[in-house]
């Protein structure tokens, strides 16, 4: 029985532009769960309206997930060029919940919907 392997260029990269409003709770929740599911994604979030940070119940609910979004600082979408991009993913445009398991909650639901979007890649 003969084997056949394909070898793909390994060093190419995807790359995703994650887009949410203020880029302070959804969109860096995404943005992370993309980085985890393929090393071969190369993810940036940005916000049309950027807050001037995560918010901390984020923070939190996100280290829960091994995932350290504590010195992440939120993006303006005026500094970033669309086009330099494979895809765009427009994160769903939830406020930030006011507990923390109404975070997790959120948290749950942004990595479905995340892995949603990777398996449509």
């Amino acid at each position: 029985m003969k084997k056949f392997f394909i070898f793909a260029n390994i060093s190419w990269k995807m790359r995703i532009l994650v887009l949410s409003e203020r880029d302070d709770c959804c969109g860096p929740m995404a943005s992370a769960f993309l980085r985890d599911y393929s090393a071969k994604l190369e993810v940036v979030s940005a916000g049309r309206h950027p807050s001037r940070e995560v918010d901390p119940l984020v923070v939190l609910a996100m280290r829960e997930c091994l995932i350290d979004l504590g010195d992440y600082v939120p993006r303006d979408l005026a500094t970033v060029d669309p086009s330099a991009f494979d895809a765009v993913y427009e994160c769903p445009d939830l406020p930030c919940p006011e507990s923390l398991q109404a975070c997790r909650d959120l948290v749950d639901y942004i990595k479905n919907e995340a892995f949603l979007f990777f398996r449509s890649l």
